[in-house]
C-alpha cells in the first residue's frame, strides 16, 4: 500500500468518529432535558451506541496516523501540536466510554453530568486535532510536488528548443482549451511572462488548483512536465 493511501486514511477515518462522538453528546444532552422517559431511554441508547462506534473509529484513526508517521507518538513541530490534542482527546474518550461500558450503558443521573462534560471535552480536543491534521496533510501535498532534476538547468540550446517544441504539442493537447492556443488566456490566465520558478510551475501542473485547474499528476510524466515548462519559457 503506497504512502498516498496512508495519507488519505487518517483524514477519512477521523471525521466520521468525530461526527459520531458529537452526535453522542447531542443525544445525551437532549435526553437529559427530556421529560419523556421512553424518549430518554432511546436517546441515551443512541448516544451510547454512537460513543462506542466513535471510540473504535478514533482508535483506528490513531493507529493509521502512527503508521503514517512511522510510530512517532509525539512528532515534531506542527505535528507535535496535532498530537497535543489527539492523545488527550482519545484517552478521555476511551476512559469515559469504557466507564459507560462497564455500567452496561447506564450512568446514574447524578454522574451523567460528569460523563457529559468529559465527552464534550473529548469531542472538542478531537475536533481541533482533526483540523490540525488536515492542515498537516495539505502542507504535505504542497511539499510533494515533483522535483525537477538539476540536469534541466544544463541542457543545451538545441535540446531546450526540442523540448519546447514537444512541450507546445503537449500544451495544445492538454492546456489550450483553458489557456488558449496562443496561451494568452481564455478560462485560464495568460501564461506569458511567467515569473514563477520551474518548481512552482511543476507543482501547479501536478496538483492543479481546486475548482480552477485540473491536476495532471496522473496524466503528464515528469519529463512531459519539463517539456511544457520549456515551452512556457519561450512565451515572452
Amino acid at each position: 500500500m503506497n504512502a498516498t493511501v496512508w495519507r488519505q486514511i487518517p483524514g477519512a477515518s477521523t471525521h466520521f468518529p468525530i461526527a459520531l462522538l458529537l452526535a453522542s453528546v447531542v443525544f445525551d444532552f437532549i435526553a437529559r432535558r427530556s421529560r419523556d422517559e421512553g424518549l430518554r431511554r432511546g436517546l441515551h441508547a443512541a448516544g451510547f451506541g454512537s460513543a462506542v462506534v466513535g471510540m473504535l473509529g478514533g482508535i483506528g484513526a490513531a493507529i493509521a496516523g502512527l503508521i503514517l508517521t512511522c510510530g512517532r507518538v509525539f512528532g515534531a513541530d506542527y505535528e507535535r501540536t496535532h498530537h497535543f490534542f489527539v492523545w488527550p482527546g482519545l484517552v478521555a474518550c476511551v476512559a469515559f466510554v469504557t466507564w459507560r461500558l462497564m455500567r452496561k450503558g447506564r450512568i446514574p443521573e447524578r454522574r451523567l453530568g460528569v460523563y457529559f462534560a468529559g465527552m464534550s471535552m473529548s469531542v472538542l480536543l478531537m475536533t481541533v486535532a482533526g483540523y490540525s491534521g488536515g492542515e498537516i496533510l495539505l502542507s504535505a501535498e504542497a511539499a510533494s510536488a515533483p522535483a525537477l532534476p538539476a540536469s534541466s538547468m544544463s541542457t543545451s540550446l538545441e535540446e531546450q528548443l526540442t523540448m519546447a517544441r514537444a512541450g507546445r504539442q503537449l500544451f495544445l493537447k492538454n492546456c489550450a482549451h483553458c489557456h488558449g492556443a496562443d496561451a494568452y488566456g481564455d478560462d485560464g490566465p495568460d501564461l506569458h511572462h511567467l515569473d514563477w520558478t520551474d518548481e512552482q510551475i511543476a507543482t501547479r501542473i501536478s496538483n492543479g488548483k481546486k475548482g480552477q485547474m485540473t491536476a495532471f499528476a496522473g496524466k503528464l510524466s515528469l519529463q512531459d512536465t519539463r517539456k511544457v515548462i520549456a515551452y512556457l519559457r519561450t512565451l515572452k
